[in-house]
């Protein structure tokens, strides 16, 4: 079994979460039935995600990128990922998205 196979059932829910919205990594650790989850171990498996995972749709509490836990090229192309789906954010300097409006909750 691969490092990826343990979290498999957080990314078929992170594969759920509708273009132009996000979830925390908490929300994420939350959502997964029948795994016991941390926002930490779950910032651990984005950074090791398949392909086809939208890991940039997984962002921190009250929806800030992850500075200083990814590389400054990686912050940019997770806010470029964000941005092309039509996410917004606070300003051209923040990296702070208003999860009232593109907060994703599976309910």
């Amino acid at each position: 079994m691969s490092e990826t196979d343990v979290y498999e059932p957080l990314y078929a829910l992170i594969r759920t979460i509708p273009r132009g919205k996000v979830v925390t990594y908490g929300q994420a650790a939350e959502g997964v039935e029948g795994v016991r989850l941390t926002a930490r171990m779950v910032g651990s498996a984005m950074r090791i995600a398949p392909d086809d995972v939208p890991w940039h749709r997984v962002v921190g509490a009250g929806g800030t990128l992850p500075i200083g836990k990814i590389s400054p090229e990686m912050l940019l192309r997770q806010r470029a990922l964000l941005e092309r789906e039509g996410v917004h954010f606070r300003s051209d300097r923040s990296n702070i998205i208003d999860m009232s409006q593109y907060q994703w909750l599976n309910e």
